[in-house]
């Protein structure tokens, strides 16, 4: 075909007929796409929310089938296209979308199309093997299932194309990368000798280039294709501070409750994302007490719900059923959730894609424009939410960071490559490498995966070859040691590890699951709220627990161990060049507080109250102390009157919150080097807190030489190697590496078991095999995956020559509030911690010589 041709040229006259009475035009997202499918060249398109991604992927696709159909060449049955989604509910959702196409061409008897999740039925299995479809719909797991079974094998020999949706979803984690490793696994097993057409759709991310490759492999061609953002996003920041600097009773998102019920009542229908399930669970409860007559039809959505409520929040917010939801994340991706007027985000999603992504869920047409509301539920949240706003609407796009030759993965996939047929170790070391996460894998480190497979490793073949062998090599050729070993792998593929939780039964209905930790501290007659509902625990076993509803009654929010999100680079970098410029017209230049104010609302497009208010807590900050900056090192040195016993000292680095974890590790672990001790330590997105002994209090000039580069990543590793940060990874690692199993084939292990075992073989390798490919791939994990490593040692290049400033206060300054109010929220205190918030508070407020109403 030629390359130059256009859309409707590329498409088969019944098919352009047919799109032609449907849709009239193509969108823009379509005509770039689909020629390159037509001709089968590998493309990533890039589009935002709306711009018909989906359809521009399988039209292509379809018209190539519907055109063998009409030639007579199309055969019955054989996988010609897979298409891989990061979420079953959007493979649903697919699955349905299909059937307008194919019944609009009359081809819904021809061209097939088969489901193939963890919810598959076994019949269902049993008949795709025997008459596979055209079109597979299925997620990554259980691709990687299907591979190396000998029906699905044969079935996928023809396969010609496949489709990977939300590929922006999996370019940053393990099992993005375990994905690029079937789709190497997939090309080697066809017959075709013309390579596999692959074809991502993706919304807004960056480098494209960089995530093309991901798609296509390691030297493979990849045309990359952008959409425009002619569609229009208004993005909106509003505040509920009113008068006062910072909440008294300390930082809370329930106090925007008013505001977000009142943009509610306003609209027909508003989604609201918070950053956690609990906040998720916490302002949806709130907002059904704030909107009394509306809360029968305002409901909550997250990944710990169970899968058949979450279905039923999104069918009904499809037909138009429910006027609010509140979620996390699990709303993120494209997953069909009709028409949505706002969108709101309670403190910002600390990234610009993921902003972009949110708001593109309102106004779900390419014709439409997106509206999102940032709500700041402090005066540092208002600043970061003014800096995500003008990024999100400038598309300042935070690059995506690949994870890079995991060796668990590889495991896994050695293990695939192994059933059936067998593999060599070179034609496996092949194939990983052609995975652009793999490209920089060197032969070296992968033979010692193949050693840990054939006996666990160095420390552990001698004596447990039996229990941790599942490879053997014959003539060349690595085969399974047994089918006990292929159906224990079976029911362990993937990268999602276990958690430890407990479900949570009403009646006969499952509602969803809370974590084990959280279960232990309740009490029978406990109130809690899950899935929007009041609930009161009745009964309890190991597995499950039983509730009752219990509306009217005051409940508490369970509590899920989920990462906190860290604030990308683009936005941190932002808001410290704002607080530098403020700093800079308010101190240096001299200006009026005025002109600030209006050179603020004029450069930032807000309101004259925000501005007021971040000019106040500027003035605040510099009655106390001096303001954090990009040229700056400040650091605070406050005693708590009630807490005399340690000093607290506050180090404004302006990193990032992963990041600073890595630095405030590094630093600490350098103090006890010096002067002994321990020390406590208290993270946020701009500094982290040490809270110290009398004997450890350093001068300034003895805090600059603990933040010097030389030996920084090995001071990091030697603090981390026994940490529970590293044995909490290993875990994942050696779930997911096929050593501690999440899974025995008709039965899922207790956490309890898992615990049991990852921390036995933790301690083991840490002692014999210091170097076992699993401890090191853990440590690595957290180096670069939970902490910001490289971000921490870049800050440490430039620290020396920064302006380092030690000052006293007498009170926890403005811009170390919030980092207080975390330690004090997190630690054991003889008073309450809303107490001591309002309490330090109060203090502050007398220190800028201020009234403070009892």
């Amino acid at each position: 075909m030629n390359p130059e041709q256009t859309f409707d040229q590329s498409l088969h006259p019944e098919t352009w007929n047919w799109f032609r009475r449907t849709f009239g035009k193509p969108t823009e997202a379509q005509e770039l796409c689909i020629p390159d499918i037509s001709s089968k060249r590998s493309v990533l398109l890039s589009s935002p929310t709306g711009s018909g991604k989906t359809l521009a992927g399988f039209l292509g696709i379809i018209d190539r089938l519907a055109k063998e159909h009409h030639e007579g060449r199309l055969r019955p049955h054989g996988i010609r296209c897979v298409y891989v989604s990061p979420l079953r509910a959007l493979a649903y959702d697919i699955e349905k979308n299909l059937k307008q196409p194919l019944v609009g061409m009359g081809l819904e008897e021809v061209i097939t199309v088969g489901l193939r999740t963890g919810d598959t039925s076994a019949a269902e299995r049993q008949k795709q093997r025997r008459k596979p479809p055209h079109i597979l719909i299925t997620t990554p797991e259980s691709l990687a299932i299907v591979l190396p079974q000998r029906g699905y094998r044969d079935a996928l020999s023809r396969c010609e194309f496949v489709i990977v949706d939300e590929l922006h979803a999996f370019a940053e984690n393990k099992r993005g990368t375990h994905l690029t490793v079937s789709l190497e696994r997939l090309e080697r097993l066809r017959e075709n000798e013309e390579p596999l057409c692959r074809i991502g759709l993706s919304a807004t991310v960056a480098p494209l280039d960089k995530v093309g490759a991901f798609l296509a492999g390691s030297g493979q061609p990849c045309q990359v294709r952008e959409a425009s953002m002619a569609r229009q996003s208004l993005i909106e920041v509003m505040t509920p501070l009113r008068r006062q600097a910072y909440p008294p009773a300390g930082y809370t998102a329930t106090r925007v409750i008013t505001d977000i019920a009142r943009i509610v009542e306003a609209n027909r229908a508003t989604l609201i994302f918070t950053n956690t399930r609990s906040g998720a669970e916490r302002i949806s409860h709130r907002l059904k007490l704030a909107l009394p007559k509306l809360n029968h039809l305002v409901e909550c959505h997250h990944s710990s719900l169970d899968r058949n409520i979450r279905q039923e929040v999104e069918d009904r917010l499809k037909e138009g059923d429910l006027r609010a939801v509140v979620c996390s994340t699990s709303l993120e991706l494209g997953i069909d959730i009709g028409h949505i007027d706002t969108v709101i985000m309670v403190s910002t999603p600390k990234g610009i894609s993921r902003a972009l992504q949110r708001v593109g869920r309102s106004g779900h047409s390419i014709d439409q424009t997106s509206h999102g509301v940032l709500v700041a539920t402090n005066i540092n949240d208002l600043i970061e939410c003014i800096v995500c706003a003008r990024l999100t609407h400038e598309r300042e796009l935070e690059p995506v960071r690949i994870l890079d030759s995991a060796s668990d993965v590889v495991i896994q996939h050695l293990l695939g490559m192994a059933m059936d047929d067998g593999v060599t170790v070179d034609e496996a070391f092949d194939t990983v490498r052609s995975a652009y996460p793999f490209r920089k894998l060197d032969r070296k480190r992968f033979d010692r995966l193949v050693e840990y497979l054939e006996g666990g490793g160095r420390s552990l073949q001698k004596q447990y070859r039996q229990t941790f062998g599942k490879i053997e090599e014959k003539d060349g050729i690595y085969h399974t040691v047994s089918k006990r070993v292929e159906r224990e792998y079976l029911v362990n593929v993937g990268t999602i590890h276990a958690d430890g939780m407990v479900n949570v039964r009403l009646g006969r209905r499952r509602l969803g699951a809370v974590e084990e930790r959280f279960v232990k501290g309740l009490k029978m007659g406990d109130v809690f709220v899950l899935a929007g509902k009041t609930v009161k625990l009745i009964d309890s076993s190991p597995s499950e627990i039983i509730v009752e509803n219990a509306s009217g009654r005051l409940p508490t929010v369970p509590a899920w161990n989920a990462n906190k999100m860290p604030l990308a680079s683009g936005i941190a970098n932002e808001v410290a060049r704002l607080r530098t410029e403020l700093d800079r017209r308010l101190n240096e230049k001299g200006e009026e507080p005025e002109d600030v104010i209006d050179w603020l609302v004029e450069e930032w497009s807000i309101s004259q109250s925000n501005a007021a208010a971040i000019i106040e807590h500027f003035e605040n900050q510099m009655l106390l102390s001096q303001v954090p900056r990009q040229d700056r090192m400040l650091i605070e040195r406050f005693i708590d009157s009630e807490d005399e016993e340690r000093i607290h000292f506050f180090f404004h680095t302006l990193i990032g919150r992963a990041a600073n974890d890595a630095l405030s590790r590094i630093v600490s672990h350098r103090l006890k080097k010096k002067v002994g001790g321990n020390t406590l330590v208290t993270i946020d997105d701009y500094g982290f807190m040490l809270s110290v002994k009398d004997f450890q209090d350093l001068e300034k000039h003895q805090w600059k030489e603990l933040f010097v580069r030389a030996s920084a990543e090995k001071d990091l590793e030697g603090v981390l190697k026994d940490s529970q940060l590293v044995k909490w990874q290993f875990s994942g690692v050696a779930q997911t590496g096929l050593m501690v199993p999440r899974n025995l084939p008709g039965a899922q292990r207790k956490m309890k078991q898992i615990r049991w075992s990852s921390d036995l073989l933790f301690q083991v390798l840490s002692e014999r095999e210091p170097d076992h490919p699993l401890l090191e791939q853990a440590l690595y994990e957290a180096k670069h995956t939970f902490l910001d490593t490289d971000r921490a040692a870049a800050f440490l290049d430039s620290a020396q020559d920064l302006e380092w400033v030690l000052l006293n206060v007498p009170a926890v300054s403005p811009f170390a509030f919030g980092l207080y109010a975390s330690k004090i929220k997190e630690g054991m205190m003889m008073e309450s911690p809303e107490e001591a918030i309002e309490r330090l508070y109060r203090e502050m407020q007398r220190k800028l010589g201020r009234e403070v109403e009892e």
